[in-house]
C-alpha cells in the first residue's frame, strides 16, 4: 500500500500530462499562498491584516488601490508624539490607524493618521466639548480633523476608542488593491453577502478574498 502511495506521488509530481500539470501547479500555488498568509496573519495578529483603500484622503502617502497591511495595535503614537519624538511613518509624523467609525461594525473602516488624543469634556477646535476620551484623526489630503467631521450619509464621527482601532499601518502595496476594488460586484453577493461601499474609507479584504488578492500579487509579477 505504502509502494502504490509512494508510485502515485512521483507520476504526480514528474508526469508531463498536461492535466496533472495543471492540478500540481494549481497546488503548490495555494501551499505558497497559504505559507504567505500564515505569515501575515502571524505578524499581524489582525483578522483582517490587509485592507484595499479605496479614497485618496491619504494621498500623497498611500493612494487609492494600494493594499496596506495591519498589524493589531499594542500602542498608538499620535502625530503630536511623533512630532516630539521624530517618530514617522507613511511619510509624516505619527501612526496610520484603521478603525471602525464610532465602533460601528457595520460601516466600513477609515483609514487616518491619529492625531492626537482628547479626554472627556476637552473642547476641539470648532468649540465643542467631546463626550469620552479617544484619538483625533485626519488623512493627510485632508484639510480638517475627522472629529466631529460629517461625512455622506454617516452620524457625527466621535473620537476614535482604542478599543474600536482595527489595526496600526504597517505596510504597503502599491496598486495591489485595485484587484480587490473589483471584486465585490462579482464575488460578494455570492461568497459573503452585500459588502459595504464608501467614499471615504478602506475596505477591509475579507477572509474568503485574502488568498485571491495575495495570490493576484504572485502572478503579476514577473
Amino acid at each position: 500500500m505504502q509502494d502504490q502511495a509512494k508510485e502515485l506521488v512521483t507520476k504526480f509530481l514528474k508526469s508531463d500530462n498536461r492535466w496533472f500539470s495543471l492540478v500540481r501547479d494549481i497546488v503548490f500555488a495555494l501551499l505558497i499562498v497559504a505559507l504567505v498568509m500564515s505569515i501575515v496573519y502571524a505578524y499581524s495578529g489582525s483578522v483582517t491584516p490587509l485592507v484595499a483603500v479605496e479614497s485618496g484622503s491619504m494621498e500623497p502617502h498611500i493612494n487609492i488601490g494600494d493594499v496596506v497591511l495591519i498589524k493589531r495595535p499594542t500602542e498608538v503614537v499620535t502625530y503630536k508624539e511623533g512630532k516630539t519624538t521624530n517618530y514617522q511613518s507613511f511619510g509624516n509624523y505619527g501612526d496610520v490607524i484603521v478603525y471602525r467609525p464610532n465602533g460601528d461594525a457595520n460601516m466600513t473602516p477609515i483609514i487616518h493618521r491619529a492625531m492626537y488624543w482628547v479626554n472627556a469634556g476637552d473642547t476641539l477646535p470648532n468649540k465643542q466639548k467631546v463626550e469620552h476620551a479617544g484619538y483625533i484623526t485626519k488623512g493627510d489630503n485632508n484639510l480638517e480633523i475627522d472629529q466631529p467631521s460629517l461625512f455622506s450619509g454617516m452620524p457625527r464621527l466621535e473620537p476614535v476608542k482604542p478599543e474600536w482601532i482595527i489595526g496600526v499601518a504597517k505596510l504597503r502595496a502599491p496598486g495591489l488593491g485595485y484587484f480587490r476594488l473589483a471584486l465585490p460586484t462579482v464575488v460578494d453577493p455570492l461568497l459573503l453577502g452585500s459588502n459595504i461601499k464608501s467614499e471615504y474609507a478602506a475596505s477591509t479584504a475579507p477572509h474568503l478574498l485574502l488568498p485571491l488578492t495575495v495570490a493576484s500579487s504572485f502572478f503579476s509579477l514577473e
